[in-house]
């Protein structure tokens, strides 16, 4: 299975990782992502599906379940509200 680069996006890179924002992970899913990024950074699956949402090679991508098969990046970063 190929690794993924991950990118960490503020607030998330100081507040569960010391300040790092890159990883490369080895993940199927996004679920596999998110608790591999919870084992590096505890606490983050716990507010991950309330205050994240990931990008897969540049698309916003909700169904974390979907295959992450030849993806490249996941850009992990803060939902945006609308209104």
């Amino acid at each position: 299975m190929p690794s993924v680069k991950i990118v960490v996006m503020p607030p998330f890179d100081r507040e569960f990782f010391g300040g790092t924002d890159r990883f490369e992970l080895t993940a199927k899913t996004l679920f596999g992502v998110v608790n591999q990024l919870d084992e590096i950074g505890p606490g983050f699956a716990d507010l991950a599906d309330v205050r994240a949402a990931f990008a897969v090679d540049g698309e916003v991508q909700p169904d974390w379940s979907v295959s992450l098969g030849d993806a490249k990046e996941v850009i992990v970063m803060q939902k945006v509200a609308g209104g």
